[in-house]
């Protein structure tokens, strides 16, 4: 995924891993690269920006209809309600933080729009203390109506009423994550190149 690439110094310099949980096969579907590598790049940059210097994990997923990519950090969260206030335009979680980490506050009303120019949904999950994840959806084909997505919204641990310090501690381990990219550069592939 070039987005976790042009992340990746953000990322080093907080002391922060990008662990990435891709499926074998590549997730590919028809879209605009340069605005769905923007939409991205904005998730994992945001998510390195709150995860309170614990990694941040990727999953992508595909089905037959659709694909997904979630991006997940175990930061401060979001209080109940945020997760549908955090697409407006200039609305700040904490507005203390244009202090520290800049922006102005559009990116991701930009990365929903943009989400929705593909036919897709731009989601988003948090809970206070427990982190936040953004579920980016899109549909395999363009023009298709997306009816699902292959990821949950909820993370799994969360839903299934754990409580995983794994990630912050660095002692994860996990056997099918990555913490690198070589081998999994084309994983939410465009197969013909831009607005396809």
């Amino acid at each position: 995924m070039k987005a976790v690439g042009d992340a990746e110094q953000i990322a080093e310099r907080r002391g922060i891993k990008v662990v990435l949980r891709l499926p074998a096969e590549p997730c590919v579907a028809e879209f605009d690269t340069r605005r769905i590598n923007r939409i991205l790049r904005n998730l994992i940059v945001n998510a390195i920006e709150h995860s309170e210097g614990r990694d941040v994990v990727v999953a992508a997923a595909g089905d037959r209809d659709s694909v997904a990519v979630a991006v997940r950090d175990f930061g401060v969260g979001l209080k109940e309600g945020e997760e549908h206030l955090c697409f407006d335009r200039f609305w700040r979680a904490d507005p203390a933080r244009v202090r520290t980490t800049g922006g102005t506050g559009l990116g991701l009303a930009i990365a929903k729009e943009d989400a929705q120019l593909h036919g897709g949904w731009l989601q988003a999950w948090g809970m206070p203390g427990q982190g936040s994840q953004f579920r980016l959806s899109l549909p395999r084909r363009s023009g298709a109506e997306l009816r699902g997505s292959p990821l949950p919204l909820v993370p799994p641990e969360i839903a299934l009423g754990r409580n995983f310090a794994a990630y912050g501690d660095r002692d994860n381990g996990g056997a099918n994550e990555r913490s690198d990219r070589s081998d999994h550069d084309d994983e939410l592939a465009d197969p013909g190149g831009e607005d396809t």
